[in-house]
């Protein structure tokens, strides 16, 4: 079975936090703000506010806090990770990050 993911930057997100719309296997939305100034990145709603405490922190790639649905960040750490990956790779938020596992 594949599994694939896209995050995109969007557009009306040029300065941080920057805001990211995910598609998981082209059915389930969700975003995700990377905040250089919070050394974080959190799931949010679409308008970048923060769904619960979880985060990823862009230092170490540590997970901490909570979220109350855990339907909200289902996924989240393994696209928060290629998110850290691709940003320390780049050394800017990338535009657009694909990955497709088989």
């Amino acid at each position: 079975m594949t599994y694939f993911f896209r995050l995109t930057l969007m557009e009306d997100a040029p300065s941080p936090p920057f805001l990211y719309r995910g598609e998981v296997d082209g059915t389930h939305e969700f975003f995700l703000t990377l905040d250089e100034q919070s050394q974080s990145i959190r799931p949010s709603d679409i308008d970048g506010n923060p769904l619960g405490s979880i985060r990823m922190d862009i230092g170490d790639g540590n997970l901490s806090g909570t979220v109350e649905d855990p339907d909200t960040i289902s996924g989240f750490p393994l696209m928060a990770a290629h998110l850290l990956s691709q940003w320390k790779k780049q050394g800017r938020p990338p535009q657009e990050i694909r990955k497709v596992f088989a």
